[in-house]
């Protein structure tokens, strides 16, 4: 298997997203607005999918610490984010949930967006005007007004509606300094604009996760008597979303305090609720929606005979997928170290084969190119590590059977 037939395949994608300050009145920089950026400016893309690509690129991808500096961030949420028919699978110190101007204020969406509050998230009414959504305004943190879509002489009025239920106002689309005088003037909190910052685009390569495999993993989900092993086997059947998982158990703000090492140590930290939320909207973001089993029995292979040499470590196994992914993507390990925000004792054993973790993963390695002497190197001998390859590819090839048709 090579990386450019992986790459044919579609697992290796690139991901964009665009980011742009948002200022308070001294021109402090305090959270950011991130948007979903087609590669083409005539990609027609579903709302639902581009909202599902902002926040797995921002949290899962990139990881807010790089995004943001782990500032919040303003995204725009649909409909079905709103009334909990999807859950926000993200922190909400970390997160300003964005109510779109097209999003009718009905019973459901009201309901949702008190629940949304109950559970601490700030929300933000977009593109406010002289008349209209009271009701969401009435829940509002926050209310950003486009100023290239109102007149000046409307905006005291805008500014006395904001300021009656309590908002923060925000202006937005600020091209001149008069403009920004002006909102200031008229008790404007938050700006945003070019004449502060232009929008960023950001670009990464991931590997795209697997929709089969999130689908059958969401089923798993569903069963609350579902065995950690067991989701633990599906997720590292995928090496998009089992990078994905551990960047956002290691972003800043994650809640955890120290860091995680493993892909099980994880899934612990995130959740089962939370699990299920990342894995739809995986299914929506629209990774692959195949699967080259060629890739995942290498992949998996590796990472069963590093465990079973370091005798059941769960470190071992996760060093051995992020090799394996390094490999997919065609990078050095230190870029997957980066992208998965591993440290400490995990990334030793990955970039440097120290401890007993990075010891297994350099002896299989080793066995993988025929070099029995780097194999010997290690302190394993050939006969072990062989033999602990030979089982790990058989426990691989039945996972990749039951996990692709």
């Amino acid at each position: 298997m090579t990386v450019s037939q992986v790459t044919g395949g579609q697992l290796v994608r690139n991901v964009r997203i665009s980011r742009q300050g948002i200022y308070d009145a001294s021109r402090k920089l305090i959270a950011y607005q991130v948007r979903f950026d087609a590669q083409n400016r005539g990609e027609d893309v579903a709302a639902e999918r581009a909202t599902s690509q902002v926040i797995v690129t921002t949290f899962g991808t990139f990881g807010l610490e790089n995004i943001s500096g782990g500032r919040p961030v303003f995204i725009d949420f649909t409909r079905s984010f709103l009334t909990g028919a999807i859950p926000i699978p993200v922190e909400p110190a970390r997160v300003v949930v964005e109510i779109p101007a097209d999003v009718d204020a009905d019973v459901e969406v009201i309901e949702g967006l008190k629940a949304l509050r109950g559970e601490g998230y700030r929300l933000a009414v977009a593109d406010l005007g002289l008349d209209g959504r009271d009701e969401l305004l009435a829940l509002a943190d926050f209310v950003t007004v486009d100023l290239a879509a109102v007149g000046v002489e409307l905006l005291p009025g805008i500014v006395a509606r904001g300021k009656y239920h309590g908002a923060g106002l925000m202006a937005v689309g600020l091209d001149d300094q008069d403009l920004l005088n002006h909102c200031q003037e008229l008790g404007f909190e938050l700006f945003q604009g070019v004449i502060m910052q232009r929008p960023l685009v950001l670009e990464r390569q991931i590997l795209s996760p697997s929709q089969l495999i999130s689908a059958r993993l969401l089923k798993d989900l569903n069963d609350p008597d579902v065995p950690i092993s067991r989701v633990e086997q599906r997720v590292a059947s995928d090496p998009g979303l089992t990078m994905q998982l551990l960047r956002t158990a290691n972003s800043a703000g994650s809640g955890s305090v120290e860091q995680i090492t493993s892909l099980r140590q994880a899934l612990v930290m995130i959740g089962p609720r939370k699990l299920r939320s990342w894995v739809v909207l995986t299914l929506l973001e629209g990774g692959q929606s195949a699967v080259s089993a060629d890739a995942l029995w290498t992949v998996l292979t590796r990472a069963h005979a590093c465990r079973a040499l370091a005798v059941g470590d769960d470190v071992a196994f996760t060093i051995g997928l992020l090799s394996g992914c390094a490999q997919l993507l065609g990078v050095e390990p230190e870029v997957v170290a980066d992208a998965a925000a591993i440290g400490g004792e995990a990334r030793a054993a990955l970039l440097d084969g120290d401890g007993v973790q990075g010891r297994a993963l350099t002896a299989v390695l080793a066995h993988e190119r025929d070099d029995d002497e780097g194999v010997a190197s290690t302190g394993f001998s050939v006969f072990d590590v062989s033999h602990c390859y030979l089982e790990s590819l058989r426990e691989a090839r039945r996972m990749v059977l039951d996990l692709t048709p």
